[in-house]
């Protein structure tokens, strides 16, 4: 029977420390991983079965049948969906430009401002600090009619009270005031970080140059804050075609589904008449847009890092 010299068990004793070393992370992470494929990719992967296979309510005890792409098929066939997608889009394109132009005033005044600065910085940012539902709730009280406060202040203003979220024509802009006023701050924020990430050489070249504020604004701060810009418009279009709670809790969607954005759509489509093989089709459609989107701005984001 041969006995390993002392030298070769030292040696596989380092290996295997070296070994245990390298590995040491990946079995911190391992709960976590694991915590994340049993909530994320479980649910996706049903999701995406029900998505081929037809699930009903009256029928789902007796078969699921497998229907491949005819979900997909109803549902673009479908105008309400259209018309949810329509809804979605507006509120996108007006909430999301409102945002980006408030957020860009916003970010550089406190940009500018020296006294009380956090004071200033900590107000803007209160609305991120009020959850969607409560949000939700307290705006639906201030678009009421008769006991509303907004229209309160129209009347001392001497100005004919709205019917808001009641009439087909304002609920939609008044849902996309509602989500104005709630992530503008969001989008200060994104801006503001890259306004003070900003080099300052370009900006004093320019200044002993004659350069006026607005050509800085213009030739030099905008083009350098770019890939902040795309950073806040792939967030918050991924919040907006997945918005959910605010509207909800605000409008539900109506009055006469001028409200009826597509997560609304899904959700009743889901929840309230039980077609879950139509509701999954049209959520895997939403995910596959918006990675869609996401990757078209993220590549933007990456050329214009590499520019600058």
């Amino acid at each position: 029977m041969s006995v390993k010299p002392a030298s070769e068990k030292r040696r596989s004793g380092l290996d295997l420390a070296h070994w245990l070393d390298q590995r040491f992370p990946y079995l911190l992470i391992a709960p976590a991983l694991i915590i994340l494929l049993v909530v994320l990719a479980y649910p996706l992967g049903y999701s995406l079965w029900l998505s081929v296979h037809e699930w009903t309510l009256q029928e789902f005890r007796k078969a699921i049948p497998f229907v491949g792409l005819d979900n997909y098929a109803r549902l673009l066939s479908n105008a309400d969906f259209w018309r949810s997608v329509r809804t979605t889009g507006l509120l996108t394109i007006g909430a999301l430009t409102s945002e980006l132009i408030l957020g860009m005033v916003l970010a550089l005044l406190l940009h500018t401002i020296t006294h009380a600065s956090r004071f200033f910085r900590s107000v803007v940012l209160l609305p991120m600090m009020v959850t969607n539902v409560v949000i939700g709730l307290v705006f639906r009280m201030m678009f009421n009619f008769d006991a509303g406060v907004l229209n309160w202040f129209l009347g001392v203003l001497g100005m004919n009270p709205s019917m808001w979220v009641s009439a087909v024509n304002t609920a939609l802009p008044s849902l996309i005031l509602v989500d104005v006023w709630n992530t503008t701050s969001f989008v200060t924020l994104i801006l503001l970080a890259g306004l003070q990430s900003l080099p300052e050489e370009p900006l004093e070249a320019a200044k002993i140059d004659g350069a006026t504020r607005i050509q800085l604004f213009r030739h030099i701060v905008l083009p350098l804050l770019r890939p902040a810009i795309l950073v806040a418009i792939v967030w918050r279009f991924i919040d907006l075609v997945r918005i959910f709670d605010v509207v909800y809790s605000l409008t539900g969607g109506g009055p006469a589904a001028a409200t009826e954005v597509i997560s609304i759509y899904a959700y009743r489509n889901g929840f309230q008449r039980f077609d879950l093989g139509y509701a999954s089709a049209m959520s895997w459609l939403m995910i596959v847009v918006m990675l869609g989107v996401a990757f078209i701005l993220f590549r933007a984001i990456n050329r214009t890092e590499q520019i600058y």
